[in-house]
């Protein structure tokens, strides 16, 4: 199995691969900013220059307002000159670009972009896809779809840019949607009745998050098919015991319910 590392614009984008698109720009966001100008990358070392070209590719066919880009670039400090310093980012970017792909709507800026042109659009496309196979019990197509999605991952988003609060909460959304994606490969993965080939990069995740129940409860799965019953139980058993020092909480009902079985020694949970 591969291993498994973690976690928008409007454009529709083809499923098959993940892929670049061939056209004129392709941007990456998951991991540090990349631009791709006719396949040759283009260093971007101002830190400014490369927030604004964040934010509008994550805004990529939509306009942003100005006010909004300077609230982002200098986040509450902006100089009286804010809005003419802009104007040269922007015209550094169509340099870059090319005039037409940084076009001025009304009182802000719209990045152009073919489809799939953007590493997080084609992400999104593919885990989505990934999701909605696993949920029609095509285990094999989806753990095809969703590691092509996360193949895509360089590292953090954004992770050489410095996040005003919309920037930061899309790396949010997209770090999750990052997890999310991981453990949908490892459901897809048990499905196909691979737990000794997700076992290892399983236990990695769950050492990062430790308080995600639902890793665990993946993690309890395998190690139960694996014929590590024992194993499988302390997982649970140190997953309450962080909850309980770490939240005052006791585990949620479904790891809680798959506790249960094992310890029922429920033969469903095992393939075949």
């Amino acid at each position: 199995m591969t291993v498994i590392s973690p976690p928008l614009p409007r454009a529709a984008v083809p499923v098959r691969s993940g892929a670049e698109p061939s056209g004129r720009a392709t941007i990456g966001l998951l991991g540090p900013l990349r631009l791709h100008c006719g396949g040759a990358e283009i260093a971007l070392p101002a830190a400014k220059h490369r927030a604004l070209l964040a934010l509008l590719a994550i805004n990529a066919n939509r306009p942003v307002q100005v006010d909004r880009i300077i609230a982002e670039l200098w986040q509450g400090h902006e100089p009286e000159s804010a809005r003419k310093t802009l104007q040269g980012y922007v015209w550094r970017l169509r340099g870059l670009l090319g005039r037409q792909a940084v076009r001025t709507v009304g009182s802000g800026y719209e990045l152009l972009t073919e489809a799939g042109a953007v590493d997080a659009t084609r992400f999104e496309a593919l885990a989505a896809a990934g999701r909605a196979a696993l949920r029609t019990g095509e285990a094999g197509e989806a753990a095809r779809l969703l590691r092509g999605a996360l193949e895509l991952w360089r590292g953090p988003a954004l992770a050489d840019v410095a996040l005003g609060p919309c920037v930061f909460a899309y790396v949010s959304r997209l770090e999750e949607a990052r997890m999310m994606a991981a453990e949908g490969l490892v459901d897809a993965e048990l499905a196909l009745g691979r737990h000794a080939e997700v076992l290892p990069g399983l236990r990695e995740l769950v050492a990062e998050h430790p308080l995600r129940e639902r890793l665990r409860a993946q993690l309890m799965l395998a190690l139960l098919r694996g014929g590590r019953q024992t194993e499988a139980l302390a997982a649970y058993g140190e997953l309450r015991e962080r909850l309980i020092q770490d939240q005052g909480l006791d585990p949620g009902l479904a790891v809680t319910e798959l506790h249960r079985r094992i310890l029922a020694g429920d033969a469903a949970l095992h393939l075949g």
